[in-house]
């Protein structure tokens, strides 16, 4: 894991907060790839489409800019497959690029009741708070990410990025030192700072 990482989500997530473009994923984990489903299996003839069909075609109407469609066939998914979690966030994933984070909240919380501990779904929760710059709840949703897959560096390393934003930058530090060597620990607070404080100036 390079340090080239950690800043590239961090000062993503600033980028989004002073309301630049987002980017297509603001950051958040995806659960399921749609390129990696097998087209031949995905599409059968002569059979109603399937969840997997029709999370195939919500990527495909995406890429294509017919976000509309596309969302349409994802809650559709989740009403025929309410366990069909790569949809949650994919629809989230959506409202959040339309700067519909209110519905990306409801969209993903409504995964969360029927999978309390999925791990993905949580830090995307917790992003949309970071978004919303509600820090308390977004670190909640981080460490329960955390200690879901402790294994998982983005997952702590959102959490430093939310402590640096709280003004708790100690225990930032500390939590980056266990993923990252000293130095590089310390250059990803310096320059989390930094875009902090310029942030801070453009809104003035």
């Amino acid at each position: 894991m390079t340090k080239r990482f950690f800043y590239a989500i961090t000062l993503l997530m600033l980028l989004t907060m002073i309301g630049c473009q987002p980017s297509q994923n603001n950051g958040m984990s995806t659960q399921g790839n749609s390129s990696a489903v097998q087209m031949e299996d995905a599409f059968e003839p002569d059979r109603p489409p399937t969840p997997k069909t029709m999370y195939v075609m919500s990527d495909i109407l995406i890429t294509q800019g017919r976000e509309a469609q596309a969302e349409g066939l994802l809650k559709k998914i989740l009403v025929e497959e309410p366990t069909y979690f790569a949809a949650y966030n994919s629809l989230a994933e959506l409202q959040m690029r339309n700067r519909r984070i209110p519905e990306a909240i409801q969209t993903l919380s409504a995964g969360l009741k029927v999978n309390p501990n999925d791990p993905v779904l949580l830090n995307n929760l917790g992003m949309c708070w970071l978004i919303r710059k509600e820090y308390p709840l977004a670190l909640e949703h981080f460490t329960q990410a955390a200690g879901v897959v402790p294994e998982n560096t983005r997952y702590r390393s959102n959490m430093a990025t939310t402590l640096v934003l709280m003004g708790r930058r100690d225990e930032a530090l500390a939590l980056y030192e266990q993923i990252l060597p000293k130095e590089e620990a310390a250059e990803n607070i310096r320059i989390l700072c930094e875009s902090i404080e310029s942030a801070a100036g453009k809104n003035s």
